[in-house]
């Protein structure tokens, strides 16, 4: 499995992975949404409501507006999109290209367990999975308070993803917490792939929150089997 790769389209850049059931990636900084329907001619775009939560739905659940963090494709016609600006976007799909999705994973989401509710989902089987993490903030960029730190008091990683850098103040690695809990889970460390893209440090190629505002721009981070038959 390669990872995602630069190209062009409609002008502007994007990292696509494709192949002949599978297609997946995530844009860059000045991407429209609207361009997306050139890679996708046809089919429906479902976005979602994100609301930093563990709600995951199938695309028969979809409708304009509807609140989740997830979408579980299994042999869909649909592309599945979530939109990130510093959280994580993670890829997971099987190795017949049967099933996969896209979730948004930001500290909310990983402290409410996205990925165990992910992992209830797929039946527990995690290790037939393969997981690429996108773009998203890294460690040295991401600075939280202590608040933060005690909501992952309880968690089996919650002492390894901290590290104090003065008084109330530490680095969160938000990956290492999401790796470790999908391996708890069951996923083969080696089906697991990180970009190793930090959206804070990589100014003019992704959007970030924590470094720009709310400038309201975003990643786009698509995924779609090509296994399905059209419909109709």
């Amino acid at each position: 499995m390669t990872d995602p790769v630069l190209r062009s389209l409609a002008g502007e850049s994007l990292y696509v992975h494709e192949e002949e059931k599978l297609i997946y990636g995530y844009t860059t900084r000045n991407f429209p949404p609207t361009a997306l329907r050139r890679l996708f001619p046809g089919l429906p775009i479902l976005f979602l409501k994100q609301v930093h939560s563990d709600r995951i739905i199938m695309p028969g659940d979809w409708r304009p507006g509807v609140e989740a963090d997830g979408m579980l494709l299994q042999g869909e016609h649909a592309v599945a999109l979530i939109q990130t600006a510093d959280c994580l976007p993670l890829f997971f799909f099987d190795d017949e290209r049967r099933s996969g999705g896209v979730l948004h994973v930001g500290w909310r989401g990983l402290q409410k367990g996205i990925e165990e509710r992910l992992a209830e989902l797929l039946g527990g089987d995690l290790g037939r999975f393969r997981f690429h993490l996108g773009p998203g903030i890294e460690r040295d960029c991401y600075e939280v308070g202590e608040d933060v730190r005690e909501q992952f008091a309880k968690k089996p990683y919650g002492r390894v993803i901290f590290t104090p850098v003065r008084p109330g103040k530490h680095l969160l690695d938000l990956k290492a917490g999401l790796t470790l809990s999908l391996r708890a889970l069951g996923a083969a460390p080696e089906r697991i792939r990180d970009c190793g893209l930090c959206t804070f440090c990589s100014r003019g190629l992704f959007p970030s929150y924590r470094r720009d505002g709310g400038t309201g721009r975003r990643v786009f981070n698509f995924l779609m089997l090509r296994g399905a038959p059209a419909p109709g």
